[in-house]
């Protein structure tokens, strides 16, 4: 005979203060006596409750052995799918009230009669795969006797068996014996997963935790590309998959190189990996598209980090905008409402893409989310972060690696959770941080996927203007000329809002943007700009990084960048759609005083070296010309002609390539200021003209 039993531990005393027990005959027992407890479950043979194998029983002073039945085991081998059972929480019951150890016996024997009945509807070749696998295991071996088969299938090889009921749904070349004999426990949990057919059901974060290593069954029998089967040919192809989440036939090329495929390929079998694509050249969907693979193929969640809570914003709303919903963000933008649904949707399985800001790995939530989820990759965005000679260097991202250790230390993992890093532009010292770096914190190699940066779809010029009053007039006519949104930087943050006034005066809609501005306005004016609801945002190099706008047509440096890397970044962020011809352009004006302390900072500078040595240079310029010419003299490699500009009429001539300066080279048309010092040019512009 059965009896449901539950005890109520004190915290302190680590002594059981409570017992409640019902039999299978309707008796009932409440009582705080461990004598009256005893003689009350010794007319029976075999004890039942939720996780009392690794709870109750440790209490329990029993006299005698008895066979052991625990529901909460057997639990996600039953209930595998969503809605998962009612009474069901993780590895808790729903019960009605708390600290009543009946109500829980109850609540207990109600389950189990439900399990017993959801065994029943298995078919038999499941139910004698379970059997083969678990009989004689403590958790399972009580009940596997109780539900002892009428007609029991023939025996049959377990492998082939396996391999007949999974067909389609597992490798085919998977070495299913291995794991049968290692992982017995963790390969049912797995299958009964894989039979659900809902990408959405996931393994409760208990079994994550008393089982570590069913990710990694799951792993190898659904995410090991053999390259042979129909499984492995079909659910992890990448040109299925790209046409399936995203409605495109062909990868991205680069120079004709498949790059963007071999990343995404690279992602599925496993690998870590640092890729720098150019902006525009489809970064996101390059660690987008394994993710969602993942997500339906092993139920596993993805970590994306990122700097921006824009960025992550605009991500998780352009895939909810394709009908994918599955990537959430987590940050301090969020009402708690929207907060609580987010953490809700990993926790359940419903988001298999998470985006968070790395300063949000040192949150227990966050730690708590991820220790109950299969997390199979952490992607690592703006990558050039981690390095203290990239042009944003972030100290939050020296945490990630002692982070993702500490996560595989808790979850008992010995293989390392795999990692993709992303970045547009990146110095070789900055590659070199990113790689040693993740050598020394978890011992991975990064496979490099480097393309060139050539976009042939921008059109640079450098226009020169005497005054800033014909500065200003040469932007306003660009802007109504080109009637496209547009981005404006600026050195200043005063700037922002003068010119953005400026623009609205003469009937051109501008917001600003700069990092001093209220956290709420900033979202507001980006926000704007992103739906087109204003056509010009005038922006410092707070502005850009990640944002994902792809009809940006023009962007103009009203004043000259702080570095060459943010040049870059910002350049790139016009003409994101590669259908589209978009302009960059950059302004000189000699009353510029912030090109002038630019110029006075370089070190090789004509006007460092004449203040250094105590004597003017010989054809100095004016600074701002100076400024100019160092500027493109260290960007640019002519290998081709150059387009002249006279003040504001400029003519175009054939494209010229940039040098290939920070691993990357891009085709632009160019305009160069003409003045009376352009002499001081002469050494670098000659041979242009020879």
């Amino acid at each position: 005979m059965l009896v449901f039993i539950d005890t109520e531990v004190g915290i302190e005393s680590l002594k059981v203060e409570d017992y409640g027990a019902v039999r299978e005959d309707g008796a009932v027992l409440h009582t705080q006596s461990a004598q009256e407890f005893n003689a009350f479950v010794s007319t029976c043979d075999t004890l039942c409750g939720h996780n009392i194998i690794r709870h109750d029983l440790n209490y329990l002073h029993l006299p005698r052995q008895y066979t052991v039945i625990d529901t909460l085991p057997l639990s996600p081998l039953l209930f595998p799918k969503k809605p998962y059972h009612k009474l069901l929480k993780d590895d808790k019951l729903q019960v009605d009230e708390l600290n009543n150890p009946v109500n829980d016996s109850k609540k207990a024997q109600d389950l189990f009669y439900d399990e017993v009945e959801a065994w029943k509807q298995l078919p038999l070749e499941r139910r004698t795969i379970y059997r083969q696998l678990l009989s004689g295991t403590q958790e399972f071996g009580g009940f596997l006797e109780y539900v002892a088969e009428p007609k029991p299938l023939e025996q049959q090889n377990l492998e082939d068996l396996i391999r007949q009921e999974y067909h389609g749904r597992i490798c085919e070349n998977a070495n299913v014996a291995a794991v049968v004999k290692h992982y017995p426990v963790e390969l049912a949990y797995t299958l009964a997963l894989i039979g659900t057919d809902d990408v959405q059901s996931i393994t409760p974060p208990w079994v994550m935790h008393s089982y570590p290593k069913v990710g990694n069954v799951m792993a190898f029998l659904r995410n090991t590309p053999c390259g042979k089967c129909k499984y492995c040919n079909e659910r992890l192809n990448a040109h299925r998959g790209l046409k399936e989440f995203f409605g495109y036939d062909e990868f991205r090329q680069f120079d004709g190189v498949p790059m963007q495929q071999q990343a995404v390929e690279s992602a599925i079998r496993g690998e870590s990996l640092l890729t720098i694509f150019p902006t525009g050249g489809g970064k996101s969907l390059t660690f987008q598209l394994p993710a969602l693979m993942a997500g339906r193929n092993v139920h596993g969640l993805t970590v994306v980090i990122s700097p921006l809570q824009s960025l992550m914003k605009d991500q998780v709303d352009n895939l909810t905008d394709r009908g994918i919903p599955d990537a959430v963000t987590i940050n301090g933008l969020l009402d708690p409402l929207e907060r609580a649904t987010a953490i809700r949707q990993v926790t359940d399985g419903t988001a298999n893409l998470l985006y968070i800001a790395p300063e949000m790995l040192r949150s227990r939530t966050i730690t708590r989310l991820l220790m109950g989820r299969n997390v199979v990759r952490f992607v690592i965005d703006e990558a050039h972060c981690f390095s203290a000679w990239g042009q944003d260097f972030r100290t939050d991202y020296l945490f990630i690696g002692d982070f993702i250790r500490n996560l595989q230390e808790k979850k008992q993992q010995k293989n390392s959770i795999p990692v993709s890093c992303f970045t547009a532009t990146a110095k070789q010292k900055v590659v070199s941080d990113i790689c040693d770096y993740f050598k020394q914190k978890l011992g991975v190699s990064l496979k490099i996927f480097a393309a060139n940066a050539e976009r042939k779809n921008l059109r640079y010029s450098v226009l020169h203007a005497e005054t800033q009053d014909e500065k200003y007039n040469l932007l306003r006519n660009l802007i109504l000329g080109h009637q496209c949104p547009s981005i404006v930087y600026v050195s200043r943050t005063r700037r922002t809002k003068e010119l953005a006034e400026h623009l609205r005066s003469d009937g051109i809609t501008a917001l600003p943007f700069n990092g001093k501005m209220d956290s709420a306005e900033k979202v507001k004016n980006q926000n704007a700009f992103m739906r087109g609801e204003v056509q010009v945002i005038i922006a410092t190099s707070a502005f850009g990084m990640g944002v994902d706008k792809k009809d940006v047509g023009l962007v103009v440096h009203y004043d000259i960048s702080d570095s060459l890397e943010n040049y870059i970044q910002e350049a790139g962020r016009a003409g994101r759609d590669p259908q589209m011809e978009a302009q960059v352009l950059y302004y000189t004006a000699t009353a510029t005083s912030t090109s002038t302390s630019y110029c006075s900072t370089r070190p090789n500078s004509p006007s460092a070296r004449s203040s250094r040595y105590g004597k003017p240079s010989r054809n100095s310029p004016p600074n701002v010309n100076e400024c100019a010419a160092h500027h493109w003299r260290s960007l640019v490699r002519l290998d081709g002609t150059m387009t002249w500009s006279t003040k504001s009429r400029h003519v175009s001539r054939e494209p010229s390539r940039l040098s290939k300066r920070l691993g990357s080279s891009i085709v632009a048309r160019m305009c160069l200021t003409s003045t009376p010092q352009a002499s001081w040019c002469a050494p670098w512009t000659r041979h242009v003209t020879d």
